[in-house]
């Protein structure tokens, strides 16, 4: 992975004209409103730019598909000719991040930018001194990270939270500010609104009479129209790593969020800073879910197969028809059965004052944090990619493919083309590779998603169907997720749970004991027979688990989690 180095005086002379054109280029609403082809100072190419010397740099990248090497999309194409650098990608899917990093390391291998998920991994690149500091890179190519609200506060708490205390720039963030959809809210009780409506859409109080209406709901569509049996309520509870998820919906409306896979940790969500053991008794947090979900199996409506399904499978019923309830807008917008009136719509409740992180996560640190090597021999060009995506442009790029094809400016707002949405629908399009390698969520210019398919113009025009329409009519509402932002916290920092360090030594032991305890005894709990039945397997339950040393976990990580989001809310607030 070693590479020929540039004479040092040429290349600075080629930087210093490359940083001179960056600070010409405009990357303002007028810029944008004008008809707005260049938005950002690392997007539009100029003729110095080119004048580069071509590079690769090799990129360990996080959250894309299995893939590597350099590939031949548009989106590749496009960085190469914009920035005379090519991508030669090492994907993270399905890899052992921390295993993969030593033996780089040991092996004097790393690639030239390397992710780090986790605080173990980033302490061992900053350790071993795999990493370079940042600081002057991006003081001199950084500017469209550092002219951004969103990359300011990454940059303040990366210094802070991911330099293990030395205050140094090791770690840029990626994906970084507010995630929003401005259509539909990300978890909420999504249910089946063409069965909802043929019961006469009646009022949802709270989750007790939502159970009311799903048995309800069953009643009038017991079985698909192929004969299959239909449950009001599935889920995924034998998949490690998705069980509790297939339960989310239900934290968001009693303001609760587990900061880990299987909900012994938990915050308050009124109240962040306060790390809980969510399972200290009958009225914690998690048994308040399991209840609920148990409730239903005695109720007939909940689908005993949940116990023994991964989430491949939950989804499939979902997807045939099978599944009256799920908490997930990505399943919401499948048409059921192949049919564009049969799909899952929120329903709201009429009494409640916290819909959690329904509606956006914040990610102060950056959803993603990377890194360039000491390795890489050419820092200044990684970081002229790091600026690139942080543009606007470079973001639009990545996210929603390449200018002219993927997207466009119309009346001087960015939005997606019509052919790449058609071509998206019907498979000849494929989606982005790269699409969780870019900077802002937000264009804080225009106030809008840079993934152009969550922006208010897309939902308008692409997924605000006719039973869309009807059921925001329904509400008197212009998008469902205007039935999701009104309360007072709805918002979570997806950092808030990536600050905790692994545990080591007897404590590791104990947390892996746990979650298997908790894999193979959480089905059992949820379809209990009778609340008796519950209750004991729940008592139970909590003496093995505290046996085991449960109670330990939480105390050994509370003051440090306290301590760290009180200061990670201060970035956050601007204080």
């Amino acid at each position: 992975m070693k590479k020929k180095r540039t004479p040092a005086l040429l290349l600075a002379l080629v930087m210093l004209l490359g940083t001179m054109a960056s600070g010409c280029s405009g990357d303002d609403a007028s810029s944008a409103a004008s008809g707005g082809e260049s938005a950002a100072s690392g997007g539009e190419s100029s003729q110095e730019e080119q004048q580069q010397e071509d590079v690769t740099l090799t990129i360990m990248m996080d959250g894309i598909s299995q893939m590597s090497g350099v590939q031949d999309d548009p989106v590749t194409k496009e960085v190469q000719e914009k920035l005379g650098i090519t991508m030669d990608i090492i994907s993270t899917s399905g890899m052992d991040v921390t295993a993969e990093l030593n033996a780089l390391i040991a092996s004097d291998d790393l690639p030239d930018i390397v992710v780090g998920i986790t605080p173990e991994q980033r302490s061992l690149l900053i350790e071993s001194s795999s990493i370079i500091p940042l600081d002057d890179l991006v003081e001199q190519y950084g500017e469209e990270i550092s002219n951004k609200s969103a990359g300011q506060k990454m940059l303040e708490y990366s210094r802070q939270y991911n330099s293990d205390g030395s205050g140094t720039l090791y770690f840029l963030g990626m994906c970084a500010g507010e995630d929003y959809d401005a259509g539909f809210p990300t978890l909420a009780p999504f249910i089946r609104w063409d069965v909802y409506e043929s019961i006469g859409c009646p009022e949802v109080e709270d989750f007790d009479a939502l159970l009311d209406v799903l048995k309800q709901m069953q009643d009038a569509y017991p079985e698909t129209e192929d004969g299959k049996k239909v449950y009001a309520i599935s889920g995924c509870l034998a998949d490690a790593g998705w069980n509790t998820y297939s339960l989310s919906a239900a934290e968001a409306f009693i303001g609760f969020r587990k900061v880990d896979k299987y909900g012994l940790a938990g915050v308050n969500v009124y109240d962040p800073t306060n790390y809980i053991n969510a399972m200290e008794d009958e009225d914690s947090p998690t048994w308040r879910l399991f209840r609920f979900f148990n409730k239903a199996y005695q109720m007939g409506i909940l689908d005993p197969e949940c116990a023994t399904m991964k989430y491949d499978q939950w989804v499939e019923k979902i997807n045939a028809g099978q599944v009256l309830y799920e908490p997930f807008n990505w399943l919401a917008t499948e048409n059921i059965l192949g049919d564009p009136d049969k799909l899952f719509l929120p329903v709201t409740f009429e009494s409640f004052e916290n819909d959690a992180f329904t509606c956006s996560y914040v990610y102060t640190s950056g959803a993603k944090q990377y890194a360039i090597t000491s390795s890489c021999e050419h820092p200044d060009r990684a970081m002229q990619l790091f600026n690139y995506a942080w543009s606007y442009e470079g973001a639009y790029t990545f996210v929603n493919g390449v200018q002219g094809e993927g997207w466009d400016y119309v009346d001087g707002v960015p939005q997606v083309l019509d052919s790449y949405v058609q071509g998206r629908n019907d498979g000849t399009i494929e989606a982005p590779l790269f699409s969780s390698f870019f900077g802002p969520f937000m264009n804080e210019d225009l106030n809008q998603p840079t993934a152009l398919f969550r922006t208010t113009d897309y939902f308008q025009k692409y997924t605000c169907t006719e039973p869309v329409q009807e059921y925001c009519d329904f509400y008197g509402i212009e998008a469902p997720i205007e039935n999701f932002n009104t309360a007072k916290y709805h918002t979570w920092d997806e950092g808030y749970e990536k600050i905790l360090p692994a545990y080591t030594g007897e404590l590791s032991d104990i947390d892996a004991s746990v979650q298997d305890y908790v894999l193979v005894n959480l089905p059992k709990i949820v379809l209990a027979e009778s609340d008796e039945e519950f209750e004991q397997m729940r008592e139970q339950f909590m003496a093995d688990i505290n046996a085991m040393g449960a109670e330990q976990l939480i105390e050994e990580r509370a003051d440090y989690y306290h301590d760290t989001v009180s200061g990670m809310l201060e970035i956050e607030n601007g204080d």
